[in-house]
């Protein structure tokens, strides 16, 4: 596979893309970063991996992890970019977060790429804290001004005010905000402390509603049913632990 070098206004941040792809007018791009449940990534990565993604191109950066790893016999990056032509939706996929020291230029640069090629839409997945659901509802929303009426197909309420979006997922909502960027910030309830397929499994069936796309979410589901069986054996030993301490 040829790549050819698309750089940004920084020589520290690179976009390669195939020589032979080009990001067509009108596409939605996704990502989801390792927030709370790691609920982004793994929203991302499955998408992907369902939808038989195409892998189209990479992101490089000063501070790129030292890392690599193998998936289905083939080598994969840290930041990593797929198209799924049918609905022509471009993903972003980290493996990582970004460097801390370099959030700031990594995020800046990536939506000034998503704004040029004229993105219609950006959607960032990520979590939010269980402990702040109050009503049956599954998910909020924070969307950019540009993103006007295209809140309406979500029919998911808003974030409440005075709570707030952290991290590179923020930053990217507020980049885009800054550049007048159609976005949206999807956020499903999810449990502090651990990875929760469950909660990815919920933002897939939204995404599947809204888009038609078709992603089996059965594999998400059956690991969360594994981490909560393991949760509930470990509260299980601890609980027991604490009753033998009380007749020693």
């Amino acid at each position: 596979m040829s790549m050819a070098f698309v750089a940004t206004s920084d020589s520290s941040f690179r976009i390669i893309l195939r020589k032979d792809y080009k990001v067509k007018p009108g596409s939605t791009f996704i990502c989801g970063f390792h927030g709370l449940g790691e609920v982004g990534f793994l929203s991302t990565a499955h998408l992907t991996r369902t939808l038989k993604a195409e892998r189209v191109g990479f992101i490089k950066s000063d501070m790129l992890p030292l890392f690599v790893s193998m998936e289905n016999k083939r080598l994969v990056l840290p930041f990593e970019l797929y198209a799924y032509e049918p609905k022509k939706m471009i993903f972003l996929v980290p493996r990582f977060q970004p460097h801390q020291s370099e959030q700031w230029g990594f995020i800046d640069r990536l939506a000034s790429w998503v704004s040029e090629n004229k993105f219609a839409e950006t959607l960032l997945l990520g979590g939010l804290d269980a402990s702040f659901k109050e009503d049956g509802e599954d998910m909020r929303s924070v969307p950019t001004t540009a993103y006007g009426d295209l809140l309406e197909k979500w029919s998911v309420p808003l974030l409440e005010e005075g709570l707030f979006v952290a991290g590179p997922l923020a930053l990217f909502l507020a980049e885009l905000e800054m550049h007048d960027a159609p976005a949206i910030g999807l956020l499903t309830y999810a449990t502090r402390g651990r990875p929760d397929p469950r909660s990815a499994a919920t933002m897939l069936e939204k995404i599947n509603e809204v888009y038609g796309v078709g992603a089996n979410v059965e594999q998400l589901l059956e690991e969360s049913r594994e981490i909560e069986r393991l949760e509930k054996m470990r509260k299980s030993i601890e609980s027991s632990d604490r009753t033998n301490d009380m007749f020693v």
